[in-house]
């Protein structure tokens, strides 16, 4: 009889863990995976094939400084938006205030001001062709 009691409160008190386990991981996916909160600011044709995208995260306050994101990709005049969700920015920072310029898949971004993230690689698909422009980045920072 003790044997049961010990067994039904050990299923009991693994089962609350595995709960409390699974609950965190949803929570967890919910809010690290959850949509941006950005709002669309411009859009620059670099060459044929590439074209720089930039939206300004817009769910901020007055403690939140502006975040901007870039990100390159074919020319179009679909919902971007929705497009841009899904894929990761080759550069954060904190204007968007650059100069792009781009030769065939070269692209050259000068950018002064506060870079939060930047990554030299970015790949995209223009009517089915793998799209893989080589970043080059000339960053001034700024004096706080």
């Amino acid at each position: 009889m003790q044997k049961k009691m010990v067994i039904k409160r050990l299923h009991c008190a693994l089962t609350m863990i595995l709960l409390l386990v699974v609950c965190g991981f949803l929570t967890y996916q919910y809010y690290f995976n959850a949509p941006r909160h950005d709002s669309f600011v411009s859009k620059q044709k670099l060459s044929d094939t590439v074209t720089l995208y930039i939206t300004k995260y817009d769910d901020g306050s007055a403690t939140v400084p502006d975040v901007y994101r870039f990100y390159l990709d074919k020319d179009t005049s679909e919902n971007i938006m929705k497009e841009l969700e899904e894929r990761s920015p080759f550069l954060e920072a904190n204007t968007n205030h650059v100069t792009a310029s781009a030769y065939g898949n070269t692209v050259n971004i000068k950018i002064t001001g506060k870079v939060y993230s930047f990554t030299n690689s970015d790949l995209f698909y223009a009517d089915g062709v793998a799209i893989m422009p080589v970043i080059n980045l000339i960053a001034n920072g700024i004096r706080d």
